[in-house]
């Protein structure tokens, strides 16, 4: 019997249900949209940042800026956290973003503000802004005894940036910590490392931090039983631990064994490039158990953990020799050239509210100030039908220059008489996750 056949045959009643179930599944599916996110994170590898042995001539930032935007191309990462950024001016992250993440046709990634710039290497995030929003950063500089970790740990805070975030004021939201432990495989540096990962899960704990945690970084840790590893997997309370995707345990450095796990170096010899081979897993993404167990509408998606360019056969080898056909040549001749590590990846899928039960809210209204303004800027919020979260003053590169957490007030002033004079914008964020920006001309 054809389709058609089998809808002449039914009764009228039973075509109405027919359809209507139809409909409710539509909607059902509708309801369960979901996306997939990808995380990587990448040690640079003293990324403009010149020393005695790592020179303008052996660690050329033209030579990585081309590298890191066919590796880059290749893995195309939504959340995008590296070490060893050359610390002193945030000009070299942003000359990351314009040289390697935003070409060849991607105007859609932005990055945080560096943080601990005094330091000369730091981390950094990039992200893809059709995906999410930067909430908030801060980061971790003291051990348990109020003295100072060799380097500090940035966390920052993101939404998703769904389509109707707007209506159902409903997002998911995700923490990404980023580290540099202490390098070494002498007690004294093990004990900084520890000394890092126990002050962080204290201040965890503390804040009674629970939800979507992701810890990614150059751990630096020869074996699982270190106290660093054991700290962040074995905290004494269960709710704050963080889960190795992969859960492989034991002494990963110079064991063919867990080569498949090895992430430096990524070659056999060489000045600024660490030698040896692949022979050490000290680039590591941790998850919390909601991302683990699904029980904050984002997971882990199994068996996508992965050091790119690992195909289990590097151990004691570079990345290029044998012959690696785990990716293009072009990607791991371009890992090669780039640093003595290679990337650590995760994709995560993330459950999207529903929209059946979408309500509508009211937007935000054009905004009230005086501009052009000299320098004394107010922001009356008087007129608006929500309630107004943030107020951020922006550059024309993207640099958040102002940002104030409104409250109950009904306006937001700011001094702005040492800006420059030109155009700047102005970006307010409701309670509901609703934005509006307007031009603001500073004379």
């Amino acid at each position: 019997m054809s389709v058609n056949q089998f809808l002449q045959a039914m009764s009228s009643f039973q075509k109405i249900t027919l359809v209507s179930l139809l409909l409710f599944s539509t909607l059902f599916a509708e309801a369960q949209q979901k996306d997939t996110v990808r995380v990587m994170t990448y040690n640079l590898m003293w990324y403009r940042s010149f020393t005695s042995f790592c020179t303008v001539n052996n660690n050329s930032a033209t030579t990585k800026d081309n590298a890191m935007e066919d590796i880059f191309d290749y893995v195309l990462p939504d959340l995008f956290v590296v070490q060893e950024m050359g610390g002193g001016s945030p000009l070299n992250a942003f000359r990351l973003l314009s040289n390697s993440i935003n070409k060849n046709g991607r105007i859609n990634y932005t990055m945080a503000t560096p943080s601990g710039l005094s330091q000369s290497l730091v981390n950094m995030l990039y992200y893809n802004t059709d995906k999410f929003v930067l909430e908030s950063q801060t980061f971790y500089d003291k051990d348990l005894n109020n003295n100072n970790i060799v380097r500090v740990i940035d966390e920052y805070v993101l939404y998703y940036n769904d389509s109707n975030l707007a209506m159902h004021h409903d997002t998911t939201r995700i923490h990404v910590l980023v580290a540099h432990l202490k390098a070494g495989s002498s007690s004294s540096d093990e004990i900084e490392r520890a000394e890092a990962t126990e002050s962080l899960m204290a201040s965890l704990d503390s804040l009674n931090a629970t939800g979507n945690y992701i810890f990614a970084g150059d751990f630096n840790l020869y074996s699982s039983t270190e106290p660093a590893y054991q700290d962040l997997l074995s905290y004494v309370d269960p709710t704050k631990r963080f889960f190795d995707p992969i859960n492989v345990s034991g002494t990963w450095h110079n064991r063919s064994a867990f080569s498949i796990t090895h992430t430096q170096s990524t070659r056999t010899s060489g000045g600024c490039f660490a030698g040896g081979g692949m022979d050490d897993r000290f680039d590591f993404i941790l998850a919390s158990d909601e991302i683990m167990n699904n029980t904050d509408k984002m997971r882990y998606i199994p068996n996508t953990y992965k050091a790119v360019g690992q195909d289990g056969n590097r151990y004691n080898q570079t990345i290029i020799s044998p012959t690696n056909t785990s990716v293009p040549s072009l990607v791991s001749l371009a890992m090669y050239n780039m640093s003595d590590h290679i990337p650590v990846i995760m994709d995560l899928e993330i459950t999207l509210p529903s929209t059946t039960s979408i309500k509508e809210l009211l937007g935000l209204e054009k905004l009230k100030f005086k501009n052009p303004n000299y320098g004394d800027l107010l922001i009356d919020f008087s007129n608006q039908k929500q309630a107004v979260k943030t107020v951020e003053i922006i550059d024309i590169t993207g640099k958040v220059l102002f940002v104030k957490n409104i409250n109950s007030d009904s306006y937001a002033q700011f001094d702005i008489s040492n800006l420059n004079s030109g155009a700047y914008l102005i970006r307010v964020t409701s309670s509901s996750y609703q934005q509006i920006v307007e031009k603001l001309i500073k004379i």
